[in-house]
C-alpha cells in the first residue's frame, strides 16, 4: 500500500490531514479515547475538528486523540499541528516514527492558537500521531484542532523570504516623493471636491478644539507599520486568526473597521491635506496588490480542495483598494492603476461573483449585503474605465435589493441581532450610497421600504445602558459603527436609529468618525423620540418592555426565535434588564471568533436561562433552533407581562413555561413550570448574569450600581451560588445560580429595583 503523502502548500510544507474541511478531512481515522465522565464531545464543525468537555477529568488529559497514518515524511523534517486549546491547558504531541517514538510538550496554551512543531529527528515514515490535551481549569471548555502537517524548517526561511521584496518607493507604481498632489477624488465615489471641501472645513474647526480626531488617531496607527513587511501569499481577515498562519497573527494589511489603514491614511491624507498620509495609503494598496492570494490561508485554498470561507477577504480587498485608487488615485502610475484594477477584477469580483453564483443561501443572512460594499465600489471605479462593467453594476444592486428583501423580515425584525444587522445597515446602505452616487440619485430616495419597517427592530434592541448602543443579543456587541446608524437614522428619521446615532455622535464629540457618516449627519434630526413602552414582533420573536420609574428608564428584553435563525444563541426564553443606565441581568454578546470563547458565550448556560443539572454531557436545546418560539405579552407605560413556553428544543425538559410580570417598572416576578424529561436532569439552576457587584445574604440577592440596585429573593428551599465565569480581558460576567434539587416544580424569583 502506497505511503500517505502531504498535498504541497509550498516550497517548505504540505497538509497531511486538513482536519478543517467535511470534505477531505481525515477525522473518521482518529480514534478518541471515551471521556464521558468528564462530559468529553469531539466533532467535525465547518472549519474544524472540535472539541469540548463540561468539568476536568479527575485524571489523565481531558483528550487524547490518535490516527494511524503510515506517511510519507522524507523531504521534511518536523510534524506541525494546528491547535486552538484552551487558555493554560498543556498540549503533547507524540508521533511514532520509522526510528523511534517523538514526543513534544507544548508550554501553556496562550489566547491564540499555536502551530505546535515536533522534530522527526530523520524519520522518513510517520506511523502514527496522538494529540493529548491536559485540563488545568474546571467547567465547559472548548477548542479545535486545524491541521496536521509536515515542514522543512530550512527551507521555510527561504519561502518567508520570498515575500519580503518590496520598498516604500514602489518604483513605477508610485509618484516619486517630490510629487504635489491636488488632493482631489478622482472619480468622487464617496465624496466629490466640493463636499471633502466642505468636510475639510469641519474637521479642521473640530481640530481646533480637540486637537485631535478619530480621523488623525487613525492614521497615527497606519503611521506605525511598514506595509511592504506585510506581503504575503495570503491576506488576513481583519485580526481573526481563525484561519491564517501562526506567522501571520500579526499581519495587519486589513486590521481595521470599518475600512482598513490604506482609507484611514488617504481620508486623513486628503483632511488634513498631508501628502506623505496620502502616499501611505497608496503603498498599502500597493501591499494588498501584491499579496499572493486575497484570502484567509491555505485553509481556504488548499490545492485540490473546495472549502472556502466565502469572500469575505475579497470583499475588503476590493472595497480598499477601490477607495484608495478615488480618493488617491492621483498618486499612482498608469501601470499601477491598470494592475490594481485587473486584480480586483480577476481576484476580487471573480470571487465574488463566484459566491454569488454558488451560494444560495447567501441572500438570505447577512453575507450578500456583507459582500457588495467591495462588489459595488469594484464595480462603479471599473465603469469608469470600461463601460461593459455597467450591467454588472446592475446586476449587482439587483442583487442586493432582492438579499435585503429576504433577509428583514416581514415585521422589521432580524434574526441575527444588532452587530449582523450592521450587514444591512452599514453593508447594504453603503453599497447603495455608490450605487446612487454613480447613477446621479440620492440614498434616501432608493433605499428599500423593507429597510424601512425596520423602527420596532431598532426600538426593541435600544438601549437604555449608558455605556451601550444596543442590547448585544447574539453574536453582537454592544456598540455599532456611525456608518450603519447615520444611514439607518437617514432611512428612518422618527425612529430609535437617530437616538442610537446621536448617544454614539456624543462619544466622539459631534464628530463622526467616517467620511459618509460626516456628510449624512446634517440630514439627521437632532434627537430620536422617546422610547416605545412595548415592542413585539411577532416573526422575529423579540418582545420589550421600555417603562421610567422616578425620572429613569427600566428595560426588560425577552429572547424568542424564529425557526432557524442564524447568529443566535442557546438564549430563547432568556431576558435581559437594564434600569437607570446600568445593565442588571446581562447578555454577553460575543467576542473575537478567535477565541473559543466565542462559542462558549453561544451556551445556554451563560444567558438569563433555567438549566437542568445532573447529567454528564453540556445540557443544551438544539441550535440552530429549528422551533418558532414566541413569547404572549402585553405592556403599557406602567405595566408588563408575558409568558413564553421556552420547552421547545430540549430534550431534557417536558415542560418549561416562563413568565414574567412587572405591574410596575420597578418590580419583577419571574416564574418557571418545569418538568424533566426522563434522564432529562436531577433538577434546575436559575441563572442570572451580570457585571455588578453581587452581595448574599441568606435567600437574598443584592446587585449595586452606580445608580441604583436590584433585590433578587430565591425561594425558600433552593440554595445560591455565584460563579465568576471566563470572559476576555476587560470583561466581567458573573453568574448567580438559584439551585433547586427537584425535577418537578415552580420556580418563583421576586426582583425590587430601587
Amino acid at each position: 500500500m502506497p505511503l500517505l503523502k502531504a498535498t504541497v502548500i509550498n516550497a517548505a510544507e504540505g497538509i497531511l490531514d486538513p482536519l478543517w474541511d467535511p470534505n477531505t478531512s481525515g477525522f473518521k481515522h482518529w480514534q478518541i479515547e471515551p471521556g464521558k465522565s468528564h462530559g468529553l464531545r469531539v466533532w467535525q464543525n465547518w472549519c474544524w475538528t472540535e472539541f469540548e468537555w463540561t468539568r476536568r477529568p479527575a485524571s489523565g488529559p481531558a483528550l487524547r486523540m490518535t490516527r494511524q497514518f503510515e506517511a510519507d515524511c522524507a523531504g521534511y523534517d518536523r510534524v506541525v499541528v494546528s491547535l486552538m486549546a484552551p487558555r493554560g491547558s498543556i498540549a503533547t504531541i507524540t508521533a511514532v516514527t520509522d526510528v523511534g517514538v517523538r514526543k513534544f510538550v507544548a508550554p501553556p496554551a496562550p489566547e491564540l492558537k499555536k502551530e505546535h512543531v515536533l522534530d522527526l529527528g530523520g524519520a522518513k515514515v510517520l506511523h502514527a500521531l496522538t494529540i493529548e490535551i491536559e485540563a488545568v481549569a474546571d467547567g465547559v471548555t472548548s477548542g479545535w484542532i486545524n491541521w496536521v502537517g509536515l515542514q522543512h524548517s530550512q527551507l521555510l526561511e527561504r519561502v518567508k523570504w520570498m515575500w519580503d521584496q518590496y520598498d516604500a518607493a514602489w518604483t513605477g507604481y508610485l509618484q516619486p516623493e517630490s510629487y504635489e498632489p491636488r488632493f482631489e477624488p478622482a472619480h468622487g465615489l464617496l465624496v466629490n471636491k466640493e463636499e471633502l471641501a466642505a468636510l475639510r472645513a469641519k474637521h479642521d474647526a473640530y481640530l481646533v478644539v480637540h486637537r485631535e480626531s478619530s480621523f488623525t488617531r487613525a492614521a497615527d496607527k497606519a503611521k506605525q507599520l511598514e506595509p511592504e513587511r506585510m506581503v504575503r501569499d495570503f491576506v488576513n481577515f481583519w485580526n481573526d486568526t481563525r484561519y491564517c498562519r501562526e506567522r501571520d497573527h500579526d499581519n495587519s494589511l486589513l486590521a481595521t473597521m470599518p475600512v482598513g489603514h490604506a482609507v484611514n491614511a488617504v481620508v486623513a491624507g486628503l483632511l488634513l491635506k498631508d501628502k506623505a498620509l496620502l502616499r501611505l495609503g497608496a503603498r498599502f494598496a500597493m501591499a494588498l496588490g501584491m499579496s499572493g492570494r486575497w484570502d484567509d490561508g491555505v485553509i481556504c485554498y488548499l490545492p485540490g480542495g473546495v472549502f472556502e470561507h466565502r469572500c469575505f477577504v475579497q470583499s475588503l480587498c476590493v472595497h480598499e483598494i477601490a477607495l484608495v485608487l478615488d480618493l488617491a488615485g492621483e498618486m499612482f502610475t498608469d501601470v499601477a492603476r491598470e494592475f490594481l484594477k485587473r486584480r480586483i477584477a480577476e481576484e476580487g469580483l471573480g470571487a465574488i461573483n463566484f459566491n454569488t453564483w454558488k451560494h444560495e443561501y447567501i441572500f438570505h443572512c447577512n453575507q450578500l449585503a456583507w459582500f457588495t460594499p467591495g462588489r459595488m465600489a469594484g464595480y462603479t471605479l471599473l465603469e469608469k474605465s470600461w463601460p461593459r462593467t455597467k450591467a454588472y453594476t446592475e446586476l449587482a444592486y439587483a442583487d442586493l435589493n432582492e438579499s435585503l428583501g429576504y433577509a428583514i423580515l416581514p415585521d422589521g425584525g432580524y434574526v441575527e441581532g444588532p452587530t449582523y444587522f450592521r450587514c444591512v445597515a452599514r453593508d447594504g446602505g453603503l453599497s447603495l450610497y455608490y450605487y446612487a452616487r454613480a447613477r446621479g440619485k440620492q440614498l434616501r430616495d432608493i433605499i428599500p421600504d423593507i429597510v424601512r419597517r425596520t423602527g420596532d427592530f431598532g426600538a426593541a434592541v435600544l438601549s437604555t445602558d449608558a455605556d451601550q448602543d444596543v442590547i448585544p443579543i447574539c453574536d453582537a456587541r454592544s456598540s455599532l459603527e456611525q456608518e450603519a446608524l447615520a444611514i439607518m437614522a437617514l432611512a428612518l428619521p422618527q425612529s430609535d436609529w437617530v437616538t442610537m446615532f446621536r448617544k454614539s455622535l456624543a462619544r466622539t464629540h459631534g464628530l463622526a468618525d467616517t467620511l459618509l457618516a460626516c456628510k449624512l449627519e446634517a440630514e439627521v434630526p437632532a434627537a430620536g423620540p422617546a422610547p416605545k413602552p412595548f415592542v413585539f414582533l411577532p416573526e422575529m420573536g423579540l418582545m420589550a418592555s421600555t417603562r421610567q420609574h422616578q425620572g429613569a428608564w427600566t428595560k426588560l428584553l425577552l429572547n424568542g426565535n424564529k425557526a432557524g435563525a442564524g447568529h443566535a444563541h442557546e438564549d430563547k426564553g432568556g431576558f435581559v434588564l437594564e434600569f437607570r443606565g446600568e445593565t442588571y441581568a446581562m447578555d454577553p454578546g460575543t467576542c473575537d471568533y478567535s477565541s473559543p470563547l466565542a462559542g462558549i458565550l453561544q451556551n445556554c448556560e451563560r444567558h438569563n436561562m433555567l438549566i437542568p443539572i445532573g447529567v454528564t454531557e453540556r445540557p443544551c436545546p438544539e441550535s440552530p433552533l429549528t422551533h418558532n418560539v414566541r413569547p404572549v405579552g402585553t405592556g403599557d407605560a406602567v405595566r408588563f407581562s408575558a409568558t413564553i413556553d421556552a420547552a421547545p428544543g430540549w430534550t431534557h425538559y417536558r415542560k418549561w413555561v416562563r413568565t414574567w410580570d412587572s405591574p410596575t417598572p420597578d418590580r419583577l416576578t419571574i416564574t418557571d413550570d418545569y418538568e424533566l424529561a426522563p434522564e432529562g436532569g436531577t433538577g434546575v439552576e436559575f441563572y442570572w448574569q451580570t457585571a455588578l457587584p453581587i452581595a448574599v445574604s441568606g435567600q437574598t440577592i443584592t446587585l449595586t450600581g452606580r445608580h441604583g440596585r436590584a433585590v433578587i429573593e430565591a425561594p425558600a428551599g433552593t440554595t445560591i451560588r455565584v460563579d465568576d465565569l471566563p470572559m476576555p480581558p476587560g470583561r466581567i460576567q458573573r453568574r448567580i445560580a438559584i439551585i433547586s434539587a427537584a425535577a418537578k416544580g415552580t420556580l418563583v424569583v421576586t426582583v425590587r429595583l430601587s
